[in-house]
C-alpha cells in the first residue's frame, strides 16, 4: 500500500511507523542488540534495508556516532528524512560487494514478501554482511491485528496505517514458520529468535557466514 499511496499519505504513514517503533520498543531492542557487540565509540558499517524514513538508522547514529550508516529503500521519497548515506535500490539486488557491512538490518520489511522471495532477501542480506544480520518483523496474532483499528480514535492513526498494519500482521509469522525459512537458507544454526511483548514482534539475530 505504501508504495502506491500519494506523497502526503505516505508521509503520514511513515510518521505513524516511527511512533510505533518508538512505543513498541523496536528502537530500544535494536540498540540493545548492537550494544552487546559494539562500544559507543566503535566504528562499524550498518546497512538498513527497506529503511523508509530512517528513524531506526537515526537511533543507531545517535547512540553510535562513529557508525557508518547506509539507508536503502526502493523509493527515494521514503528516504527524504533518512540520515545520510541514502541509496535507492532493489533489496533483491543490493548494490554492494560481498561482506562489506558489519551489520545488515531490516525492520517490518520481510512480511511484504512471500515464499521464495523472503528466502532470497535473507540470502542477499547475508551476502553483504560480514558479521551480523538483524531482522525485526511481526508475529501473526489477533491482538496485534486489531490493535490499530481499536486505538485509531484516540491515537489518531492515519487510515493507511490502519489498513496496511492489519494486512501486515496477517502476513506475519509464527515462530515455527520463521524457523522453517531459516532452515531452508541454511542459517538456522546461526540464528537466535526472540519474541517481544507488547510489540508482538520477532527479533532475529543471525551470525552471518
Amino acid at each position: 500500500m505504501l508504495d502506491f499511496s500519494s506523497n502526503l499519505d505516505a508521509a503520514m504513514n511513515l510518521q505513524d511507523l516511527s511512533r510505533i517503533n518508538r512505543w513498541t520498543g523496536a528502537k530500544r531492542e535494536l540498540l540493545r542488540q548492537l550494544r552487546q557487540r559494539f562500544q559507543t565509540e566503535d566504528s562499524f558499517r550498518f546497512l538498513d534495508v527497506g529503511a523508509a524514513s530512517g528513524d531506526l538508522a537515526q537511533a543507531v547514529l545517535a547512540s553510535f556516532p562513529n557508525a557508518r550508516v547506509v539507508c536503502l529503500d526502493l523509493l527515494l521519497r521514503n528516504l527524504k528524512c533518512a540520515p545520510n548515506s541514502r541509496v535507492q535500490a532493489d533489496a533483491f539486488a543490493l548494490p554492494f560487494p560481498e561482506s562489506c557491512f558489519d551489520v545488515v538490518h531490516c525492520s517490518l520489511f520481510l512480511h511484504h514478501f512471500a515464499g521464495d522471495a523472503v528466502e532470497k532477501l535473507i540470502v542477499e542480506m547475508n551476502r553483504v554482511s560480514n558479521n551480523l544480520i538483524l531482522i525485526q518483523d511481526l508475529h501473526r496474532h489477533r491482538i496485534a491485528y486489531y490493535f490499530l483499528p481499536a486505538t485509531q480514535w484516540i491515537l489518531r492513526w492515519h487510515p493507511l496505517t490502519v489498513e496496511d498494519g492489519m494486512k501486515s500482521v496477517a502476513a506475519g509469522w509464527r515462530r515455527n514458520e520463521l524457523e522453517e525459512i531459516l532452515q531452508r537458507v541454511n542459517l538456522i544454526q546461526q540464528s537466535k529468535i526472540q519474541w517481544h511483548f507488547p510489540s508482538f514482534r520477532y527479533f532475529i539475530a543471525i551470525i552471518s557466514t
